[in-house]
């Protein structure tokens, strides 16, 4: 007779789902969040929330903690500093190279967890889905703190947001829906890339959700319903 498992062992065997969870949580509680003078607080906190939960399931389900905690703690810790503390060029770069450089890691480790075939095929959807929020994101922090270096690099049509975004992390909410319009390719035109070098992030950044979508995501859900449909018939399930 199987034994039946505890919640907790079920809960840490989809490290994957839980991130995309933990991710879809923090993103509604930003985005109910006041749209005042607090806004930048609450988007490096909601920052600060999907590294924590990332961290997390990462070093409990993966073997190299020690370079999640390398690159997981100092930008953890430098985006709840950033959350309490005026801005300033400096500080910002730096603040950005740690927060980019984890995301970087959690993205290749992410892509290549997926490729071992390791894990159920529902799990490897969560962790694809997982990575396109990360990309999404990681864009969403190189767009901001270009147009918080150089003002101007975007034209933004609704001016109200622009005069109130003095701050990078007050440009974060207005870039990071810039950002997932790009990658899914929107294009609703509120925002748009003024400089060159915009211009060109902005258009990788749409081929690379296009290609994304249409390779990874469509072939691992593609794989699941083979599954499905071969476990409907009795075939023997396709082992992992």
């Amino acid at each position: 007779m199987t034994q039946k498992k505890s919640f907790v062992e079920a809960y840490r065997e989809h490290p994957y789902r839980n991130i995309f969870l933990g991710l879809i949580v923090v993103i509604l509680i930003d985005a109910l969040a006041p749209n005042s003078t607090t806004r930048g607080l609450f988007s490096d906190l909601m920052l600060v929330a999907i590294l924590v939960v990332a961290l997390i399931e990462t070093v409990r389900s993966r073997q190299n903690t020690v370079w999640a905690l390398t690159f997981g703690v100092p930008a953890i810790a430098a985006r709840l500093f950033a959350a309490f503390r005026p801005d300033t060029t400096v500080r910002n770069t730096a603040i950005l190279t740690l927060s980019a450089l984890f995301f970087l890691f959690l993205i290749w480790n992410l892509l290549h967890d997926l490729a071992q075939e390791n894990r159920s095929t529902g799990e490897r959807i969560a962790g694809a889905l997982c990575a396109y929020i990360f990309i999404g994101i990681f864009f969403a922090l190189i767009y901001a703190h270009m147009e918080y270096r150089q003002p101007g690099t975007f034209a933004i049509s609704n001016q109200g947001i622009g005069a109130a975004a003095s701050e990078e992390s007050s440009l974060l909410p207005v870039f990071t829906y810039y950002s997932f319009v790009t990658l899914t390719t929107l294009g609703y035109g509120d925002v748009a890339p003024i400089a060159e070098h915009a211009r060109t992030l902005a258009w990788l950044e749409a081929l690379l959700g296009q290609l994304y979508l249409a390779v990874m995501v469509a072939g691992f859900v593609a794989v699941h319903i083979s599954e499905r449909m071969q476990g409907g018939r009795g075939d023997p399930p396709r082992s992992e």
